[in-house]
């Protein structure tokens, strides 16, 4: 049996994953860290054995070239096929007889498992990251988070956090043009045009209340509640921010980038009240009117940037030069991967190009929706343009039509090197299954409930300041 008869017979229903199942158990058994096949190359390792590749010299040759989005790793070289061997080997998925390799029977069960959980996760991701499903859980966010911000600003007086409410609840304005025109009506660019001026008119509201608020100064007291409402505005619009790049560039509408423009601008926004909060403690009430005034500006220079982008280019209009903070996971990944390459061997740039649509490929047919986090648009001309990019910032450079790395790619090289080997030195536990960070998460929680149950001891204490 191959890898693509095992998908041609896959029931999602059959062959789920539970955490709790024996087969969960034996992928937390075999895998070096964090117990999922997505996070390493292990897996993939096996999967070429399973496919009948049964000699290390032609792995080697074939996972050199292998591309996924979901681990830090910059590429897979010969010591690391070297370190998947040794582990199957003393972990029994596999026999070596005078060369020739093979998986035992655990091997190759631990690779059925792994592939149908690779699908099985999958289908539930591209679910999640649909534009569907983000639209929902940022209108539900929305309703929530302006309702508690209105409330509370009203209760302090705080024109900051009542610009910064009504702001968020006109954002349900905006969602309903990405589902209308961005969706529905496939009318994404008319869409993201309306969505980049309601927030440009945001910024002249901000603008407007922080001028009022300059010649009305009035005092703000800060409450627990409205700092806890402050942070958790920002992390959940920070991650709103990200999930909607991530699909909005996975799927590209346009409509959806331009939104996680708009929510990077509450989590502005929303620094900016805590910012004056802070300064209030100290009854320095114009910085809440002086912060609100600057992120305008900021939103003005943004919004004219993106508008001059998209109106000046027309039918040629590429969405890729739309940045968003989800291309960090392309650009760190396909940065590292294009910089490995070159430092292992000098290709010409059609070279690299096909070795990285042949990676690509075999990422997909292995890690499934894991390889691109789904952006089907990852392929030729994506690395050719970053190729491009990374010439043009003089971190390669072309000689005899082959590319080297210069000083400055190689450094880049070796900084992504040191991040991976600190990221899988990390995730791997001994003994205990305890994290440092786990530690961390406690701690937060228990300080958050802290706040929460002597909040108003605390309110009267600032209170009791002036």
């Amino acid at each position: 049996m191959t890898i693509a008869e095992l998908k041609a017979n896959y029931s999602r229903k059959k062959h789920g994953v539970s955490h709790r199942d024996d087969n969960y158990k034996l992928m937390v058994k075999y895998y070096p860290a964090n117990y999922e096949p997505h996070n390493n190359f292990l897996y993939a390792f096996l999967c070429f054995l399973y496919d009948g590749v049964n000699k290390i010299e032609e792995i080697k040759k074939k996972m050199c070239n292998l591309f996924i989005s979901s681990t830090s790793q910059v590429i897979v070289g010969e010591e690391d096929v070297k370190e998947y061997y040794l582990i199957a080997i003393r972990k029994g998925l596999i026999k070596d007889n005078n060369g020739e390799i093979k998986l035992t029977e655990e091997g190759r069960k631990l690779v059925e498992v792994s592939y149908h959980h690779n699908l099985y996760t999958s289908y539930y991701m591209r679910i999640f990251l649909s534009e569907k499903t983000v639209m929902i859980g940022t209108a539900l966010f929305l309703i929530i988070i302006s309702l508690l911000k209105i409330f509370t600003g009203l209760q302090l007086g705080s024109q900051a956090m009542l610009t910064e409410g009504f702001e968020n609840f006109t954002d349900l304005f905006k969602i309903g043009i990405v589902g209308l025109l961005g969706i529905k009506l496939k009318k994404d660019k008319l869409g993201s045009i309306i969505i980049i001026c309601l927030m440009m008119f945001t910024g002249v509201t901000l603008v407007w209340s922080g001028i009022e608020a300059l010649l009305d100064l009035s005092p703000i007291v800060p409450t627990v509640e409205a700092y806890i409402i402050g942070f958790v505005s920002i992390a959940l619009n920070a991650g709103l921010a990200f999930l909607k790049s991530m699909v909005g560039r996975a799927s590209g509408n346009l409509s959806l980038l331009s939104d996680s423009k708009d929510s990077l601008l509450n989590v502005r926004i929303s620094i900016g009240v805590l910012i004056g909060f802070t300064f209030a403690l100290f009854n320095i009430y114009f910085v809440d009117s002086v912060i609100g005034i600057i992120i305008a500006i900021f939103v003005f220079k943004e919004g004219i940037e993106v508008l001059r982008e998209i109106l000046a280019k027309d039918e040629n209009f590429d969405i890729t030069s739309i940045r968003v903070v989800a291309d960090t996971i392309y650009d760190n990944r396909l940065t590292a991967y294009i910089l490995g390459s070159i430092r292992r061997e000098n290709l010409t740039i059609k070279k690299l190009v096909d070795n990285f649509e042949a990676g690509l490929a075999l990422g997909r047919h292995y890690y499934a929706g894991f390889a691109d986090f789904f952006y089907t648009g990852l392929g030729a001309k994506t690395a050719a343009k970053y190729i491009t990019e990374l010439i043009n910032g003089e971190y390669m450079e072309i000689i005899n039509d082959k590319l080297f790395l210069t000083k400055k790619g190689l450094k880049a090289f070796y900084r992504a090197k040191a991040k991976e080997f600190r990221g899988r030195s990390q995730s791997i536990t001994i003994r205990s299954k305890f994290k440092l960070k786990d530690v961390y998460c406690v701690i937060v929680i228990i300080l958050i409930l802290l706040l929460i149950i002597f909040g108003p001891q605390i309110n009267i204490w600032i209170t009791n300041l002036w």
